[in-house]
């Protein structure tokens, strides 16, 4: 939901809030797929520091995120290049959460047999809340404004934080 939800609906936070240009809000998401690429590498590298555990270096990962998302409701209405950071730093970490958790996990069930069940569930989990965020934040910017949207979704990230840590407890 972060992810995509975050990456869709950018350029309305940047043309709404700053009043910049439809242009230039547009061209400000082009740093989202590059900062991405970059997240892909910082999560492996994670990953080999937290090697078995996947899922409590997605708990790391969701509470980068958390951070970022909480600086972005600090910094949204003042700065237009801190909150494209702050963004691009959300979605980037949700990037590396959907590595951890998508491609990561089920090769840990291979010895059940559960690998492309486990994998199917987990990305059907991740195009679900992307559609449900393509709708909500929409609703909740409209109606609680572009600051509450952010504090949203450090709440969205903090729990996602909580519940990675809880589970790789369980998961060793």
């Amino acid at each position: 939901a972060l992810r995509d939800g975050v990456t869709t609906w950018m350029p309305s936070f940047v043309s709404e809030t700053f009043q910049l240009s439809s242009e230039v809000s547009i061209l400000s998401g082009v740093c989202l797929p590059i900062f991405s690429i970059l997240s892909f590498r910082v999560a492996l590298a994670l990953y080999e520091r937290f090697p078995g555990n996947p899922v409590r270096c997605a708990g790391w990962i969701f509470a980068l995120g958390a951070l970022s998302a909480l600086a972005l409701t600090l910094v949204c209405k003042t700065s237009a290049l801190a909150s494209i950071l702050c963004m691009a730093l959300l979605t980037g970490c949700m990037h590396g959460v959907n590595l951890m958790l998508i491609c990561m996990v089920p090769p840990f069930l291979q010895r059940n047999g559960n690998v492309s069940t486990v994998s199917g569930i987990l990305n059907s989990c991740t195009y679900v809340g992307s559609a449900i965020s393509t709708y909500g934040i929409a609703l909740l910017s409209e109606s609680a404004g572009w600051q509450m949207t952010a504090f949203i979704w450090f709440v969205i990230a903090a729990l996602g934080a909580v519940v990675c840590t809880v589970c790789s407890r369980i998961w060793k």
